[in-house]
Parts: structure tokens; sequence; C-alpha cells
């Protein structure tokens, strides 16, 4: 059995449903506009992000969006880029990609468009999508997400903290620290999401208790333990050898395997994509919309998505 039971898969949930017996099981998923975390909870005004606002019709064309791509990757690379500048430009990439994924129509003129910086980072994206998409293609469409989980979104931890702890457990068992940063960011986000799935999966990899009690040692919900527990449970499904295998035991969902795998290479041809996605924030794709769920949220209880919206309407992101 896999270590999570039902989970917070954040790329997904509004293309494909994690599956059965994994790492974790079956259960819903966060949209590939979505997405969950381990650190103590810190609900101060000061804790709540401010996402950067992007004008509906800010990227109206294929030109003016491919702009933004090569500004963007190019800012994630440049040597001096703060934490906060790399924040900013994680959230705002998080942002323009969504775009990308809502007009498929420009993809191929993007990909001519973008300055060579952006042309790696855009591939793996639309690989990690079509993954998704190939995936949930026949499929019956689900019930429409009319609640939020009862979820805490938190701030994750700094990005070096995490680095060291991914290194870590490479050098523990071989596993590459950009597979496991690639879980982390499809699983919870880096560990923004603090809840537990439908099936009992806890912590910034989701596993279930009786699976982290098979293999692993520690807290599965402190982000160290988990990140550590995740690259011991690879291994014994696989890793590092076939790191797709590994994947797949580790949730067996073919989309949820491609886009990890497209992540970790996008990781491993330059590993400053990942300050990137660290910076990307927990949207949730729901009947009303896709909502951002900032830093600060809470719910002890799920919340009716229209209730949500009425009273923080600036949190529903616009639809185009």
């Amino acid at each position: 059995m896999s270590p999570r039971g039902v989970v917070l898969c954040v790329v997904a949930l509004a293309i494909a449903g994690c599956a059965a017996d994994g790492a974790r099981g079956s259960g819903s998923t966060l949209p590939p506009d979505s997405v969950a975390t381990t650190a103590a909870p810190d609900t101060s005004a000061e804790a709540t992000s401010t996402s950067t606002v992007v004008a509906a019709d800010e990227w109206a064309d294929a030109s003016s969006l491919a702009a933004a791509l090569s500004e963007i990757e190019a800012g994630i690379r440049a040597p001096g880029a703060t934490a906060a500048e790399l924040a900013d430009l994680g959230r705002r990439q998080q942002l323009a990609y969504r775009t990308v994924n809502r007009n498929p129509e420009w993809h191929a003129e993007l990909l001519e468009l973008v300055d060579p910086v952006a042309v790696g980072p855009l591939t793996h994206h639309l690989v990690a999508r079509q993954a998704q998409v190939d995936h949930a293609a026949g499929r019956a469409p689900g019930e429409p997400v009319t609640e939020i989980p009862a979820w805490t979104i938190v701030a994750p931890l700094a990005a070096d903290e995490l680095r060291g702890y991914y290194a870590e457990a490479e050098a523990a068992t071989g596993v590459p620290w950009q597979f496991l940063a690639a879980i982390h960011f499809q699983e919870t986000r880096m560990g923004r999401v603090v809840g537990v799935s439908s099936a009992g999966a806890v912590g910034p990899m989701q596993f279930l208790p009786s699976t982290w009690a098979q293999c692993c040692a520690g807290d599965p919900t402190v982000a160290r333990d988990a990140i550590l527990g995740a690259a011991h449970y690879l291994v014994l499904r696989g890793a590092p050898a076939d790191m797709r295998a590994a994947l797949y035991g580790y949730n067996p969902n073919d989309g949820y395997v491609g886009a990890v795998m497209a992540y970790a290479q996008n990781m491993i041809d330059d590993e400053r994509a990942y300050l990137g996605y660290h910076g990307w924030e927990v949207f949730f794709a729901s009947s009303a919309g896709t909502v951002r769920l900032p830093v600060g949220f809470t719910a002890a209880q799920p919340i009716a998505v229209e209730a949500y919206v009425r009273d923080h309407p600036d949190d529903l992101l616009p639809a185009t």
C-alpha cells in the first residue's frame, strides 16, 4: 500500500483525481490551477500574502504572454534576486502559466515567441499539463466542487531550508532532490496546505499513518521527516533506478506521474526553476471558478464556495 490514502494533490484537481492505492490512495486533487503544508499556521494579518494582481486582459494574446513569460523566467534566474522578488516572480509565473493552460491554441506560437530562457520551462510545463489532460481524456466529469475543504493555508518554509532537506534525502537514498521537490510541489505547493485528506493522509508529502508506520520514521507532518520518508518510500518502489515506476508506486495516476516527471526535469535542467515553483500559491478549482486561498486562510469545517467568494470577491480569479 502506498503512503497516502486520499490526498490533497495540488496540481491536478480540476483535471484528474488522485488514483487509488498509491503512497496515498484515491481522492480529490487540486487543479492545475490549484494546490496544501507543515509549518505551524500563522494567521496574522502580516502573514497573509498579497498575490500579484493581473487584469483579465493583461495577456490578451500570445505576444504579450510570451513577453511576460520571458521576463519572469529571466527574473527567476537573475543571480541577485531576493527572496521577496522570487516569491513575486513565482506568483506571477503561476498566473502566466494559468493563462497558457487556458489558451491551447497559443502553445505553438508561444514556443516560437518566448526568449530562449523560457523555452525549456514552457516546454516542461506543457508536458506536465498534457499528461494531466491525457489522463483525464474520456473520463466523465466529476461533480462540481461546491465546498472548500477544511484547510489552513500557511507560508512555506524558506526555499533554502527545504532545499537542504531535499539534499539530505538525496544523500541518504540516491533519489534526486528534484523529484522530491516536484512531489512536494504537486502535493501541497511546498507545504502551504495543512489538512487531512478524506482517507486520512497527512502532512506535506501526504502519507497515510498506516503506510508511514511501515516505511518511515519520525513525524509525517514535519517537513524534514516527510521528505526523508518520501525518499525512502520511493526507494521501496524502485527509485532511483526507475523513477517513473517509483512515482507510479507513490501515486498510480499517469497524469500525476507525467506532471511530476516534467516538473522534476525542469529543475534538473536548471535548478533555479525550483525558486519559481516555491512561490506558487494555493489556487482551488470550484463550481464558482478558480479561487485563491491566501496564507492565513483557515477553516475548521468545509466552507461553501459561493459564501467564501461573496465575502472575499478579490480571491476569485478572472475567468480569462
